[in-house]
């Protein structure tokens, strides 16, 4: 790659804390507020339902910085020919994938996605290792729209090899 070769598309996702717990841990929440409540209403075991609420809100900060700085260290360049990202915590070097080695691209918005105005893109491959079988990009602003530019950058670069 040259060094003076700009991406066509740059991909930076945003963590959404708000969107990230009414997502993944609201169910768990208020099954825990619900039991403690039976369990103060009953006037039994009231510490370990408390201790088991706090030891979950602890679960949810460290989850939250996790997140967070995973998305910091994220980012997704298309390039003319290929698409070059970065997902993960730790800095084990930029991953790259040919738009050859491409097989189908997909966007989804749950209900809840869409109230934030963001959504997922979904990127699969022909590789054989599992961990790059498929790349999923979540909390994609506009996601139709980036979708739409995903698929021009990859048909302008077909049609010039035809």
């Amino acid at each position: 790659m040259e060094k003076n070769e700009k991406p066509k598309l740059m991909l930076k996702p945003k963590y959404n804390m708000l969107f990230n717990f009414l997502y993944s841990h609201i169910t768990t929440l208020i099954i825990i507020i619900l039991i403690l409540c039976v369990l103060i209403a009953e006037n039994q075991l009231v510490g370990y339902g408390v201790a088991i609420l706090i030891f979950y809100l602890v679960y949810l900060i460290i989850n939250a910085i996790y997140n967070k700085k995973k998305y910091r260290n994220s980012f997704y360049k298309f390039y003319d020919d290929k698409l070059v990202y970065h997902n993960k915590i730790k800095d084990d070097g930029d991953q790259k994938i040919k738009y050859t080695d491409i097989t189908q691209i997909k966007y989804g918005q749950t209900f809840l996605q869409t109230l934030f105005k963001i959504g997922t893109i979904m990127i699969y491959t022909n590789d054989k290792k599992l961990s790059k079988k498929f790349i999923v990009i979540n909390g994609v602003k506009d996601v139709k729209l980036v979708y739409e530019k995903i698929l021009k950058i990859m048909s302008e670069k077909t049609t010039d090899n035809k």
